[in-house]
């Protein structure tokens, strides 16, 4: 990866640009100006973001069911333990259990998300469709959802199948639900739509901390994905597909006239205004990539300018895990516990609380004149950092509870301002079609994989040391600012279509306007075109 790269202001005006149609900027104002998000557009968005929600159940659940008694009393007595070992004490500190029933319980969702956004969502959106990988990935959650529940039979091994097929289900539909959200949404909201997945991912979270609070079923509990997952199954028939991947089949299929029509049919119901110019513009990128083959993962790597974009997104997205975020909720219940919370559920339903206002507040602003992308994630990684190193010292010298409880609440609120919905947003704008089924889902695969890797080093972390695994956080937190702040780019406002030049050095956007000079210049002295 390498540093620079230009603003959408400097875009317009580099010699890149200049050598683009005249409607760069124009497209921006009139869509701003004319062309609106219908409410039918915030309709698909919100039935897609069940699937985030679905996502949120399972991060939320399972932190406070392997606390529930009844879920002990079925997994660890007889098996990794006796009535002592695994009683309201017994299991904080009960290694057989910890390592091997709830380390694997907790992991095995992930590697089951990773596999599938790798191995099931690309070819599922590329043939099928962005809506009916989003269905398929419900419905895989759901059956997952029962095996690892009402139909485990008291077997280990089928509530671990379970496990990684809920994951499996959730990896499929998140793969798309980035992908859908910034084909459908307007360029002018579509950060604010994009951060709907992250708050319905909090929303879904502290929905199950409620439930998990007032009804210890853990069979109930263990449900909570699959519900998510039926509705999703069933009310993405009530949604819209994407305009771009209808064009995108349709122009193989019937031509440049009828991929036009039939891409208006699905973006006047997305519009308010006229639709046309928009509609245009994304006719004349399919175009372009009519004849080129979708990249394949080897060829992610083969171009500078795109493998710069995927170490990108994939860095992001790892950094996004660094922060810590899921260890708090993977092990919510013991993490609390040992750090001198008393009643660790409670103070677990007031964290995931107030981090909704932190996700509402980095909604509201990351299309806004006073947000962004890039600079959102750089004010949340002064929120997180510095209160975990407060918390984590504070835990280490004894300080009063409230001091680490305050730190680790801040801390929450930073994540959701960016960390938890820009790394979801920015890999979905940053590549173009024919890039985007490949790198997408390499970026949502090492995502769920470095979320495998968190939830299997913390407890180990906490063993070694409580303190030091709220400093370990903090320290990786302040980190992350380093990496925003040199390879991050700004796309608030920016048209999909016109991303990519935003990753360009001042020197490869000069050699390729060369390049394209050249073969105008060639074009226009052949004989064809002087006769």
């Amino acid at each position: 990866m390498e540093a620079g790269g230009a603003s959408s202001r400097e875009l317009a005006a580099s010699p890149s640009a200049s050598s683009r149609p005249a409607s760069f900027e124009v497209a921006e104002v009139s869509e701003d100006a004319e062309v609106r998000a219908s409410p039918q557009m915030y309709s698909a968005v919100g039935m897609a973001m069940v699937g985030a929600a679905m996502f949120g159940f399972d991060q939320g659940n399972f932190g406070d069911v392997q606390a529930f008694k009844s879920f002990r009393d079925e997994w660890c007595i007889g098996r990794f333990g006796d009535a002592e070992s695994c009683g309201d004490q017994g299991y904080l500190t009960n290694g057989n259990w910890n390592e091997n029933f709830i380390t694997w319980g907790a992991t095995l969702i992930t590697f089951g998300a990773a596999a599938g956004a790798i191995l099931a969502g690309p070819p599922l959106a590329n043939k099928l469709g962005r809506r009916p990988c989003i269905q398929v990935g419900g419905a895989v959650c759901f059956l997952g959802c029962i095996l690892a529940s009402y139909a485990s039979f008291h077997s280990v091994v089928i509530f671990f199948i379970g496990r990684f097929i809920t994951g499996f289900g959730v990896g499929v539909s998140c793969f798309a639900l980035p992908m859908y959200n910034a084909e459908v949404s307007t360029s002018s909201i579509r950060g604010a739509t994009g951060s709907l997945f992250q708050l319905n991912v909090v929303v879904g979270c502290f929905i199950s901390i409620i439930v998990t609070f007032v009804d210890q079923d853990w069979y109930v509990c263990m449900m909570l994905p699959g519900f998510a997952g039926a509705v999703l199954a069933i009310g993405g028939f009530f949604i819209p597909e994407s305009p771009r991947f209808v064009m995108e089949k349709t122009i193989h299929r019937e031509g440049t006239e009828a991929a036009m029509n039939a891409g208006m049919r699905y973006l006047t119901r997305l519009r308010s205004g006229d639709a046309r110019p928009e509609a245009g513009e994304i006719l004349e990128q399919v175009k372009e990539e009519r004849d080129i083959e979708h990249v394949s993962f080897t060829g992610l790597f083969r171009e500078r300018n795109l493998r710069k974009r995927v170490l990108i997104a994939c860095t992001l997205v790892i950094c996004q895990q660094t922060t810590g975020v899921n260890a708090f909720l993977g092990y919510a219940s013991a993490i609390f516990k040992e750090c001198g919370i008393q009643d660790p559920i409670v103070f677990n339903s007031l964290f995931n609380g107030v981090m909704i206002f932190g996700c509402v507040a980095g909604l509201l602003l990351v299309d806004s004149k006073y947000g962004g992308r890039r600079s959102q994630l750089l004010i949340a990684t002064v929120l997180m950092g510095p209160p975990l190193v407060l918390a984590g010292l504070a835990l280490q010298y004894g300080l009063p509870g409230i001091i680490t409880m305050v730190c680790v609440i801040i801390y929450g609120v930073g994540f959701q301002f960016a960390w938890g919905t820009i790394p979801w947003i920015y890999p979905a704008e940053i590549f173009t079609m024919a890039e985007k089924e490949a790198a997408v889902s390499l970026a949502v695969g090492v995502n769920y994989l470095a979320n495998a890797a968190i939830i299997y080093i913390t407890p180990l972390l906490m063993e070694w040391s409580k303190s030091g695994t709220l400093l370990f956080f903090g320290i990786l937190n302040m980190l992350n600012a380093f990496f925003v702040f040199t390879f991050i780019k700004e796309t608030k406002g920016v048209h999909l279509e016109h991303i990519p030049e935003l990753f360009r050095s001042e020197r490869q956007r000069r050699a390729l306007l060369r390049a394209e000079q050249r073969a105008a210049e060639s074009a226009a002295s052949s004989p064809a075109a002087q006769a």
